[in-house]
């Protein structure tokens, strides 16, 4: 009989106990999975709007504690657009504000002039025309959620909007999204002339030198922060707070589950103290007894991980098909993420096996049996 042999059979033992035991690595693991993922997909998501959209660099204020705290005059836009090597500007102020049903939705204001309108990819309708008020262009998620069509009313802040397009982008953000004009939204928000964000398009096939250059010259015309749109969120203070307390509370969770291993094998090692000294008197190394503890444990910590990336899986389809989680974020676990968890998870129970492994052999034959 071989140690993995040996090992899966006294897991066989006490059947209930081992997949209760299992289970709980598996929960400990899905946690780990499904709350770094989320945090993660709330970056993903953000970025991968703005990147379709059509912009280079995001410029912000600077200090801004997160995405929607800047406060710029939109008249700075002008300036913005005269850097050498900006071929594009795009002002935008974007909120959560109430809806109908009260529901909060994503809205942000374009001016008729932006970029981003020629990137609108419309599945029904038209885009605004020129001066143009109080109409708005709706992603096809949002308005399959509040169910709404062409032509019917939306109130946002307590105006009335008439939608008049049906957007469908690939990404989640952008399909959850309600665009309205610009000035309506200042006035609506009362954020006359102000703005939340600039984006600003570069001269295609600029060298990465004469970026750096340019985002200094756009933080020079005053308190900016200018990033490119792969880095905008790397100084958002609620997305910092976010990963720190997904990464915490997964480490809590995975703890739990190897202590789950660590109690499963201490009452197995004091039920089987007689069969351990008899092991050792008929031969069997103090090496050999403590790698069949360490395996036994390794064997529930793999049965495991299965487990939780089972659920792990289940999760991200659950969390999708939450209208407030579904609606903006693309919540998808990948190996870069299961791979580091239960390469951790295999850690922490090698680790947690080695206690009862050292307690399985720190008595002689003898005083095991007399112990038994």
């Amino acid at each position: 009989m071989t140690l993995a042999e040996l090992a899966l059979r006294n897991l066989q033992r006490r059947p209930l106990r081992s997949v209760l035991s299992a289970f709980g690595i598996g929960l400990a693991v899905a946690s780990a999975i499904a709350l770094v993922a989320l945090s993660r997909s709330v970056t993903g998501s953000v970025q991968a709007s703005v990147d379709e959209r059509g912009a280079d660099l995001t410029i912000m204020q600077r200090g801004a504690a997160d995405l929607f705290g800047g406060f710029l005059p939109a008249g700075l836009g002008q300036r913005i657009a005269r850097v050498p090597g900006v071929t594009g500007v795009a002002p935008e102020l974007v909120m959560f504000a109430p809806s109908e049903h009260n529901r909060e939705i994503i809205v942000t204001g374009w001016p008729q002039t932006s970029f981003f309108w020629q990137h609108a990819p419309l599945a029904a309708g038209r885009l605004p025309h020129s001066g143009e008020r109080h109409v708005a262009v709706v992603g096809d998620v949002v308005a399959s959620a509040l169910n709404k069509q062409l032509g019917d009313r939306l109130e946002i802040l307590g105006e009335s909007f008439r939608i008049i397009g049906i957007t469908r982008y690939v990404s989640a953000v952008n399909r959850g999204l309600v665009i309205v004009p610009l000035a309506d939204l200042q006035d609506a928000s009362y954020r006359a002339n102000q703005v939340t964000m600039f984006h600003a398009s570069l001269t295609r096939d600029m060298p990465p030198a004469e970026i750096v250059a340019t985002r200094q010259r756009i933080e020079k015309l005053g308190p900016l922060s200018a990033s490119m749109t792969s880095e905008m969120l790397h100084n958002d203070r609620y997305i910092k707070i976010l990963n720190a307390i997904s990464l915490a509370t997964s480490a809590i969770a995975v703890t739990i589950g190897i202590l789950n291993v660590l109690n499963t094998l201490i009452f197995t090692i004091q039920e089987r103290t007689r069969e351990i000294g008899i092991l050792g008197a008929i031969g069997w190394s103090r090496r050999l007894i403590a790698t069949s503890i360490v395996i036994e444990g390794m064997a529930l910590c793999v049965f495991g991980c299965v487990i939780g990336v089972v659920l792990g899986f289940m999760a991200s389809f659950l969390f999708g098909a939450i209208p407030v989680i579904g609606d903006y974020l693309s919540f998808k676990p990948t190996i870069g993420l299961i791979v580091p968890t239960i390469a951790a998870t295999v850690a922490l129970c090698f680790a947690g096996s080695l206690y009862p492994a050292w307690r399985a052999i720190r008595f002689t034959p003898a005083e095991a049996l007399q112990r038994a």
